[in-house]
């Protein structure tokens, strides 16, 4: 029974060290399971749910059937209009939470893509009934996301601001640096 309930553990760990590995051919995250993200992102004071829709792939997954790659990220309240993401062969929408106090929550969304470990990380506000960028793409690096560095979080101290953590080549490194920036 002991051998049993050993050999039970050691799959259960492998399965979810699984879920968090990298896919070497793509260099891209690779979930196991999608995470059913919910927020009030439109200021109703109701919870949505949101599903990122990723564009069809030939038959060897090394390209889109459309040239635009265009990942949609969807709501389950069908009068929020949905993001259109191009470029973005998947990934995962964080509810970053209301990072701008306008009593709503921001998306964030790191694409995946078919090469390199460099993708911006993509912030969403919801304002006047579309969705714009809150600030401007944040590069990041596989070093920052490995190192569990977020990209994004409100600014205690300063309200209508928040810190970014972006990756950026510094001699022949890459580094994670921080900086103060307002938002929309």
């Amino acid at each position: 029974m002991k051998v049993f309930k050993a050999i039970l553990a050691a799959l259960v760990l492998a399965i979810i060290y699984g879920g968090c590995a990298r896919d070497s051919k793509k260099n891209t995250a690779v979930a196991a399971v999608p995470k059913l993200v919910s927020g009030d992102f439109n200021g109703d004071g109701k919870k949505e749910t949101i599903t990122l829709i990723k564009p069809k792939l030939n038959a060897d997954g090394t390209a889109c059937l459309d040239s635009s790659c265009t990942a949609y990220i969807r709501f389950s309240d069908t009068t929020i209009h949905q993001i259109a993401v191009k470029n973005c062969i998947g990934g995962t929408p964080d509810n970053l939470g209301d990072l701008n106090g306008d009593g709503k929550d921001e998306i964030g969304l790191l694409p995946d893509w078919f090469t390199s470990c460099w993708h911006s990380y993509l912030v969403y506000s919801y304002t006047n009934d579309e969705w714009v960028y809150a600030v401007p793409p944040i590069p990041t690096h596989c070093n920052q996301w490995e190192a569990n560095i977020k990209p994004i979080e409100k600014d205690s101290l300063n309200k209508g601001y928040v810190v970014i953590h972006y990756s950026e080549m510094d001699n022949d490194k890459i580094v994670t640096k921080s900086k103060i920036i307002s938002i929309k």
